[in-house]
């Protein structure tokens, strides 16, 4: 574990502390290599790193045997955020290997998986969508579409408010400026009642991106087939 206080052979501190001055390994010859039973794999690497590790043993996705090993995704932004930069680093290659194993390989990679799960950026609350409308990042940690080519998207159900509706379709459509979908916008009243006729009806899905995609052309653009009118 990472607590301070913990005595050997739990400390991941006093294991490389004592690696170091107690039995004279050097920093470079010291590498963690973790799994994740405890759900303690990042941080415990994250630890060996700051305690004076020049390595951790990582795989992709997490994926080895057991709970799996500690994911590179992962500590490629730890590492970035120790350092305080990305410079010299291209994170976006994290979505476009996370595209690979999904449609080359069929890996399914968790939903909610960080960084790299579909939707791991997503919103279904109404009052975080709206935050997102006002400002991205009141509920977005980082600027995910700039980092990771992964922009925060808000997904539209029962709950879904105006506010979702409007942040949906700047997202989607890629709106700027004065383009922009304001909540207040009355052409989302139709997409609004569209989706609660939805539901009224029994639905319990999500609306898909298409079935928005339609919504918004028909009403919104009053473009009236399924191309992207922006």
């Amino acid at each position: 574990v990472s607590h301070p206080g913990v005595e050997v052979p739990r400390s991941v501190p006093a294991i490389i502390h004592g690696l170091k001055y107690h039995a004279g390994v050097p920093s470079e010859s010291i590498e963690w290599h973790g799994h994740n039973d405890y759900y303690a794999s990042v941080t415990n690497s994250t630890t060996s790193w700051l305690y004076g590790g020049s390595s951790v043993n990582t795989t992709l996705f997490g994926i080895g045997e057991r709970v799996g090993n500690t994911p590179l995704e992962a500590m490629v932004v730890e590492y970035a955020q120790i350092k305080g930069t990305v410079k010299s680093m291209n994170l976006q290659v994290i979505n476009e290997i996370e595209n690979y194993f999904e449609k080359e390989l069929n890996y399914d990679i968790p939903p909610k998986t960080p960084f790299v799960g579909s939707e791991f950026n997503v919103t279904k609350a109404g009052i975080h969508a709206d935050g997102l409308l006002k400002d991205e990042e009141i509920y977005n940690s980082f600027d995910t579409k700039k980092i990771l080519n992964k922009p925060p998207l808000v997904a539209i159900n029962s709950y879904s408010g105006i506010a979702s509706l409007a942040y949906w379709i700047n997202s989607y459509f890629g709106l700027k400026g004065d383009d922009k979908i304001n909540k207040n916008d009355e052409r989302l009243i139709p997409v609004k009642n569209k989706i609660d006729e939805e539901y009224e009806d029994g639905r319990t899905t999500n609306i898909s991106n298409e079935e928005m995609e339609k919504f918004a052309n028909t009403h919104i653009f009053n473009y009236m087939n399924n191309e992207k009118a922006i």
